[in-house]
């Protein structure tokens, strides 16, 4: 225990007086015995005992009162566990104020955030002395102030202009990043974290700084939250006209049960669908909504549900790329070689003309154009010239996709083409001989190419193999069909933004019997389909995150621009190297809209960071105790601020205590002194 005012101790001299006034009060008495009392005397011996007592005892708590009323007076406090002293000396004080998305919680009509802005002007005023004041936003990370105050000057934490944001942040990290280059003096350095903490600090970070004093806010947790999870298609072939399947997950992130709750869904702001629903405590539920989608194009939809203490989850964008006609080139180096290729195409596009149809014979393919083109066939090419691989090459990157059929030319393919491309490598052509052949087995059942075959049972619809080249896979190259000896026959290639889908035995029936069987037509129905139809520019992205989209060449010139979903305008210039844009305006919450020369090319959505759910939250007592050697403390508007921050900066004060045990003491003076003030007058 320590003393803001030491000099006030000399008044403990002043104790004694309680035992000088007794001492002094006492006086020598001749003392004269009648025969006529001396038989009462005994009686009284017993009494002056007890009053002896009592006032001995009186003596004492006097004396008492006398010195918790001069401990008062002298400023007494208990000293933190820190090198930090007991007068106002300088202090390095840095807030940081968590302005992203989940401090977006309102609960009695005041949001997280709100309620720890008034937070910080209570800080604010508790200072005293001179503080070097820093106060950072974490989302963006910002510096927003930074000044040297004195007590009694008054900051408005309006002059920060800090906005609630729907980012997230990485808060530990930035509050690390700060914290170690800040070079003090100052016998005082306090960091302030007003945020609802969504997770636990790193366990070395206490250590690091464990000769600052840290302060949390106290928030409340949300109580009343349902969140849509998710919202996804069904159908990996989307269609015009045809039944759409649309599978939401909800979740009630709360301990109420919540009961008839509308869950409404929209496409192109028309209400396709509602279901009324109860959700009980902690569990997810999926919903299946079905549409026919009456055009193609991109289609915007959104899911929503009745607001909560949270509404930032409460709606869900999405966009759906509907195509409306496939471009698929087919190039033969034999036109006769085409026929079962082509068959099978005319065949998907039936009357619809839903594919359009371009068959080329090349016997080397020096140059090709593939500009308005959707899905390339090539059909075992025996030449492959520079100009036509780098062709090929920036198709891949503009996300276009190639189905490939091997033969007996894919020996000759030179090894540029396959690096560039990055092709499996060529082993050896394996025949079965006579009337032997090899079984085709589906590795991948998962994969969307098999979804929605139509087939009774696509194992009896597998073709026979007669003769095929093996090959060597590479990296990123999966098997999607393969032979009962284990060599691939189907592969799926990822290369750049674009696909290849690689057969190692082509459309020959001296190779193999896939022309004949039922699996042929739907399988390239849905690789083209799958391949076409491009979801890349309407994927969705996190708040704050690139946005990429890919663009025509012929279109890499015209004028870009952005629709945010507060209705807000932004000129986007192309990256004309890669020739896409580069989208970082993405710190709204909703649906973007993205227009060229001012026509409608595409939309994509912004969805909130997993981190960011008002659920999803550190245990902060839990968190206090990884800073107990920093003497951390909690701050609230419940709070005195004032007392608790100067405890922290000189100690804590005891003069209140004193001033109770004076006035209990008194009180207990008081009772004890009746009997004898009674008896003195009798």
């Amino acid at each position: 225990m320590s003393f803001l005012f030491p000099s006030v101790l000399w008044v403990l001299f002043a104790s004694f007086i309680p035992l000088i006034i007794h001492l002094v009060s006492r006086r020598t008495n001749n003392t004269v015995e009648f025969p006529s009392i001396q038989h009462i005397k005994a009686l009284e011996g017993e009494s002056i005992k007890k009053l002896r007592i009592i006032q001995w005892l009186l003596i004492l708590i006097r004396t008492l009162i006398i010195i918790c009323l001069v401990l008062m007076c002298s400023g007494p406090i208990i000293l933190n566990n820190s090198n930090w002293v007991s007068s106002k000396k300088e202090s390095t004080s840095i807030i940081f104020i968590d302005n992203s998305a989940s401090l977006g919680v309102n609960k009695s009509g005041t949001s997280f955030f709100d309620s720890n802005i008034s937070l910080v002007t209570k800080i604010l005023n508790a200072f005293d002395g001179v503080t070097n004041l820093k106060v950072y936003q974490t989302n963006p990370p910002k510096l927003i102030y930074n000044d040297y105050i004195e007590e009694g000057v008054k900051v408005d934490p309006k002059d920060f202009k800090i906005k609630h944001s729907m980012g997230r942040d990485n808060l530990w990290s930035f509050i690390d990043s700060v914290l170690q280059d800040i070079d003090t003096e100052f016998p005082n350095k306090e960091c302030f974290i007003l945020s609802d903490i969504p997770v636990s600090p790193p366990s070395n970070l206490p250590e690091k700084y464990k000769d600052w004093q840290f302060y949390f806010s106290e928030n409340e947790s949300s109580t009343d939250n349902i969140s849509i999870k998710e919202v996804s298609s069904i159908n990996q072939i989307k269609l015009p006209n045809r039944l759409l399947k649309l599978n939401s997950k909800i979740e009630n992130t709360s301990n109420l049960e919540k009961r008839n709750i509308p869950i409404e869904l929209y496409l192109n702001d028309d209400r396709i669908g509602q279901i009324i629903s109860h959700f009980k405590p902690k569990r997810v539920k999926d919903f299946l909504f079905q549409a026919y989608p009456g055009k193609s194009g991109v289609i915007k939809g959104r899911m929503q549900i009745s607001k909560d203490e949270f509404i930032y989850d409460n709606i869900k964008t999405f966009e759906l790329n509907i195509p409306k006609q496939i471009s698929c080139k087919v190039i033969t180096t034999n036109i006769n070689d085409s026929f079962l290729i082509k068959s099978a195409l005319e065949s998907i596009s039936g009357e619809s003309r839903f594919l359009d149809i371009e068959l080329k014979e090349m016997l080397t393919i020096d140059m090709m154009f593939l500009d308005q083109t959707d899905i390339l066939i090539l059909l075992d090419p025996s030449y492959l010239s520079p100009k036509a691989i780098q062709m090929l090459k920036a198709f891949l990157q503009r996300g276009g996709s190639i189905i490939w059929f091997s033969g007996n030319n894919y020996s000759l393919l030179e090894e540029m083409a396959i690096s560039n491309l990055n092709l499996p490598i060529f082993q050896e052509m394996i025949s079965a001989g006579g009337e032997s052949f090899f079984s085709v087995e589906i590795v991948d059942r998962e994969n969307p190419i098999f979804q929605e075959l139509n087939l009774r049972d696509p194992d009896l619809s597998l073709p026979k193999i007669y003769k095929y080249n093996q090959l060597k896979l590479k990296k990123f190259q999966k098997s999607i069909l393969s032979l009962n000896n284990s060599d691939p026959f189907l592969l799926e290639i990822q290369s750049n933004d674009g696909q290849i889908l690689f057969l190692s035995s082509p459309l020959d029936l001296s190779w193999n019997n896939f022309g004949l069987k039922g699996l042929l037509i739907p399988l390239i129905h849905r690789a083209l389909i799958l391949s076409a139809t491009d979801e890349f520019n309407t994927t969705p992205v996190e708040i704050d995150e690139i946005k990429f989209i890919k663009v025509p060449s012929e279109l890499i010139n015209q004028k870009w621009k952005l629709i945010t979903p507060s209705k807000n305008e932004i000129m986007i210039i192309p990256n004309y190297n890669y020739e896409r844009l580069e989208i970082s305006n993405t710190s709204e919450l909703g649906s973007y809209s993205l227009y060229v020369d001012d026509k409608f090319f595409t939309a994509f959505s912004t969805s909130l960071s997993e981190y960011e759910s008002p659920n999803i939250r550190a245990d902060l007592d839990q968190v206090i105790k990884q800073f107990k050697s920093n003497n951390a403390v909690t701050l609230s508007n419940e709070k005195d601020i004032s007392d608790v921050i100067k405890s922290q900066r000189h100690g804590r004060s005891l003069w209140k205590l004193f001033l109770i045990i004076a006035i209990m003491l008194f009180l207990f003076e008081s009772f004890i002194s009746r009997p004898i003030k009674e008896q003195i007058k009798h």
